[in-house]
């Protein structure tokens, strides 16, 4: 088991690190020397009952145990920072591995991924494995190199005896086995419901202002209880249930020495053994009995180290967006869709049979009822996924043959849902072009309408934000994603509902920038206000995963059909108002 989970590391790293191999020699050197301690105090007792033991072999006895000791410590203490070290590098090669991996991984894959699991395999998984790497792997080879050394020592002294040590391991194997087997089940169980635990306690903590809102918060919190309840019978069962047969693992030991004990007493009753010689291999052989049970317990932790690795080994096993072995480059701006296809699930097509011509340096809107697979289709021109059908082409070249960092570096994004992070607000800009200058980063809030909010903050452009801004309006958190978006200044903008989140005045600023943007650019932007697109060069109409129509505004008003229906409908709720 321990291999197998070593093997795993490695594969998880990818690398070998000379460090741990170097600690777990000298953790077996340990072993060695704890062993040789024994067998020196055996000699030292023997030579007391034969009547040997004279001062100075006394005094030079305990000096040698003492050494022993001594040597021992050293090896402990050369073998763990080693071993500290290996693993940690080795864990944190795994992290980045990970990191890296999601990172290529198609976006429909994390909407089928429950949170509460995929955090548990990042955080809790990752943490159980780098434990049993870097705190239990020294402890773990150096327990098993201490009763091999000390069964070959019996063995020396007397291999009958020996024989009979060695004849209890296979029992107490089996009795182990089938305790990790009866754990399986109660360790499904619990890693189920730690993941659940994580997933309602980010929920909970996410929305209390929703339910003290609605006042449903005893009611969240009964759901939370029951949940945690869960959590907690399922780690008592873990530690419970396994409790009897690793009670009769810890038996069949004692049986064996007991065994042990009985046959040295009836070899005692025919005089082919002494008292002596009885107590002394006693002596030697009673710790290698506790150092088996010490390592009983381990490989139930083992097994469940086993367990987490294979859940983390599963992420790497998840197929990524493929990559041409030659990347092609574009040969323009110009989008072209044939028959474009697209399912997140077999079955349920959010995009069916779409064909168009997307013209560079030109402003397209894409508009349609909820659903329609506005927003499924600018991802598909970013390839956060991959078509299951048709093809999409960017300057005459299938985006796939691209390759994702070529696309990217021609494609900028404003999502509609903004995501912020921890740090200062230049440093949110600078993900757009890191070696942008103060004045370029400057410039790219002012195009945004940003810079007159962001001097308003306590320390300008060197104000830190919490996670994902949320001291900042939905409109401050937009504009500063499409100011990001401008300092990157990549030939092909796509705006997913660019300005769902703020307020008109600012949508009209934001609409003056896109229009400014126009210039020597191909841009994409989503909308539902059909007022803010109408001077587009191009309206894509999809309805129902189908493009329905498409033309310019006026063009498409004379056709009558879905878009000039939705202009009406958008027109006649411009004069709605509240009545008292």
């Amino acid at each position: 088991m321990i291999r197998e989970l070593a093997e795993a590391g490695f594969r998880l790293s990818g690398k070998r690190d000379a460090r741990l191999w170097r600690g777990i020699a000298w953790a077996v050197t340990e072993g060695a020397l704890t062993a040789a301690f024994y067998g020196a105090l055996y000699l030292l007792l023997q030579s007391g009952f034969d009547g040997k033991a004279t001062p100075g072999f006394i005094v030079g006895s305990g000096v040698g145990l003492a050494a022993l000791v001594a040597l021992r410590i050293m090896a402990g203490q050369r073998a763990m920072p080693l071993i500290f070290a290996g693993a940690y590098a080795m864990m944190g090669e795994a992290r980045l591995r990970l990191a890296d991996h999601l990172r290529c991984l198609p976006m429909g894959w994390f909407d089928r991924q429950r949170t509460g699991d995929l955090s548990a395999r990042l955080t809790s998984d990752l943490d159980m494995v780098e434990t049993i790497w870097s705190h239990f792997l020294g402890v773990f080879v150096s327990g098993v190199a201490m009763p091999l050394f000390l069964l070959l020592f019996l063995a020396w002294l007397d291999w009958p005896m020996a024989l009979l040590v060695a004849a209890v391991l296979p029992l107490a194997a089996l009795a182990m086995a089938w305790t990790q087997r009866v754990a399986q089940r109660p360790g499904r169980r619990m890693f189920v419901a730690n993941e659940a635990a994580q997933s309602a306690l980010a929920e909970y903590v996410a929305g209390v202002p929703v339910w003290r809102g609605f006042g449903r918060h005893g009611q969240a919190w009964q759901r939370l209880r029951g949940i945690l309840d869960e959590q907690l019978a399922a780690v008592t069962e873990v530690e419970s249930k396994p409790a009897p047969w690793l009670a009769l693992f810890g038996f069949v030991l004692e049986a064996g020495f007991v065994s042990l004990v009985l046959v040295g007493a009836a070899r005692l009753a025919d005089a082919s053994y002494t008292p002596q010689q009885l107590l002394l291999f006693l002596v030697v052989a009673l710790p290698l009995y506790r150092q088996l049970f010490e390592l009983g317990l381990s490989t139930l932790l083992l097994r469940f180290a086993q367990r987490a690795m294979s859940r983390i080994e599963s992420l790497l096993r998840e197929r990524l967006l493929p990559e041409p072995d030659h990347p092609a480059r574009p040969q323009g701006k110009d989008f072209e869709l044939s028959d474009v296809r697209f399912a997140y699930d077999a079955g349920a097509p959010v995009l069916d049979g779409v064909s168009c011509r997307i013209p560079a340096n030109t402003l397209t809107a894409i508009v349609g009822r909820s659903g329609a697979g506005k927003t499924t289709l600018v991802h598909l021109l970013a390839r956060l996924w991959d078509v299951t059908g048709g093809s999409i082409r960017l300057g005459g070249v299938d985006v796939r043959q691209l390759g994702t960092q070529a696309l990217h570096e021609q494609v900028a994004i404003v999502f509609q849902d903004v995501v912020l992070f921890s740090g200062t607000v230049r440093e949110n800009l600078l993900i757009g072009k890191p070696d942008a200058t103060p004045a370029q980063v400057e410039a790219a809030a002012r195009r945004a309408y940003a810079h007159d909010f962001i001097m308003a903050l306590p320390q300008g452009y060197d104000t830190v934000l919490s996670e994902n801004a949320e001291s900042l309006s939905g409109g401050e958190r937009q504009r500063l994603s499409i100011a990001r978006a401008l300092l990157k200044d990549a030939p092909i903008l796509l705006l997913d509902e660019a300005t769902a989140s703020v307020d008109p005045s600012s949508e009209a600023q934001i609409q003056r920038a896109i229009g400014e943007l126009v210039r020597g650019r191909t841009v994409i932007v989503i909308a539902h206000r059909l007022n803010a697109v109408r001077h587009a060069d191009q309206i894509l109409v999809l309805d129902a995963g189908r493009l329905k129509e498409s033309g310019t505004h006026a063009g498409l008003l004379e056709q009558g059909g879905v878009y000039a229906a939705m202009w009406a409908r958008q027109q006649q709720a411009r004069g709605w108002r509240l009545q008292p």
